[in-house]
């Protein structure tokens, strides 16, 4: 720590004085916990106008991510927006094709009572004023009919 705070002195030139507050925040999982890069291999590398490559020493500010830390940063305030958003809209659709599909049940069943009403109105029809052919197409109509009701 003491090695921490004469750096920051030397980068900053003023002293730290925000320790409580790091102490506190450390372990945060929306801060992680970030750790001096010692012994990486892979240096970062800046390029100058002639288009010479220098490479940058380890300094105390050059941090990464500790990816073994347990912890994961919290869902941000707009992740969790749209998350309750795409709930509500799954839901919404999924009431609406149920209220469509429970329609077109309704609207099959009228249909087919429509249909049945319409039959049986044939089938009851007086034939007394009917000539003998009218009769005979009647009565194959209405013994075709007989025929659908009875396998349905």
């Amino acid at each position: 720590m003491a090695a921490a705070h004469a750096f920051y002195a030397q980068d900053q030139g003023t002293t730290f004085n925000l320790e409580y507050a790091w102490r506190l925040l450390k372990d945060e999982a929306k801060w992680g916990i970030i750790r001096e890069s010692i012994g990486n291999s892979s240096k970062m590398t800046q390029t100058s106008t002639s288009g010479a490559s220098s490479e940058i020493p380890d300094t105390p500010s050059n941090y990464e991510f500790n990816s073994s830390s347990p912890m994961e940063r919290p869902m941000g305030q707009k992740a969790a927006k749209r998350k309750g958003k795409a709930k509500e809209i799954s839901n919404a659709t999924q009431d609406a094709r149920n209220k469509r599909a429970e329609t077109m049940e309704r609207l099959a069943q009228s249909k087919e009572d429509e249909i049945e009403l319409k039959v049986m109105q044939i089938m009851m029809k007086d034939t007394s004023t009917m000539n003998e052919s009218q009769r005979d197409i009647h009565e194959k109509y209405c013994n075709k009919m007989k025929k659908k009701m009875d396998c349905s």
